[in-house]
């Protein structure tokens, strides 16, 4: 059966893999659990490495902004009433934060608690533009990683990602 439908995803991927590429970074940055893994690992061979890079880099780093504007605006409010960041993740995002500082924004494409980070990072309103270029190096090693890894033939879709 995948082999059916193997042609139309090559093709979908050929014409819209940076579209989708760039929303599934974003909608993975923005608190919607998603993985952009899985389409860097299938265009990884047929698409410019750096052309990935960037568009993956971008789509996160927009979708870590919406979630630093969720927690800047609104921690209490937003939080509470939709319970975007588990309390518990909440706890200990600050309690890292406030360890080892802004430095911990390189972490905040880590699976989990890396979208506490950067809530943390709004909820204390810390500088958008300090949290920028940390959150965006960060995002850019990830994803090099990710794609230098898949070019080697790992799987890079497995769960540890």
């Amino acid at each position: 059966m995948f082999e059916t439908i193997w042609p139309i995803i090559q093709d979908f991927l050929f014409n819209y893999g940076y579209l989708s590429l760039f929303l599934s970074a974003l909608l993975a940055a923005s608190l919607i659990p998603l993985s952009p893994e899985l389409l860097i690992a299938m265009m990884c061979q047929t698409h410019n490495f750096w052309s990935i890079i960037l568009v993956a880099t971008v789509g996160s780093y927009l979708g870590s902004v919406t979630t630093y504007a969720f927690g800047y605006w609104g921690v209490q409010k937003v939080s509470d009433k939709f319970e975007i960041i588990n309390p518990d993740k909440f706890e200990k995002g600050l309690k890292l934060f406030e360890k080892y500082g802004a430095w911990i924004l390189l972490f905040t494409s880590v699976p989990v608690i890396g979208d506490a980070f950067v809530f943390v990072a709004g909820a204390v309103r810390y500088d958008f533009k300090k949290f920028s270029i940390l959150t965006i190096i960060g995002k850019f090693i990830r994803f090099v990683l990710v794609l230098v890894l898949c070019n080697m033939g790992y799987d890079i879709t497995s769960s540890w990602f």
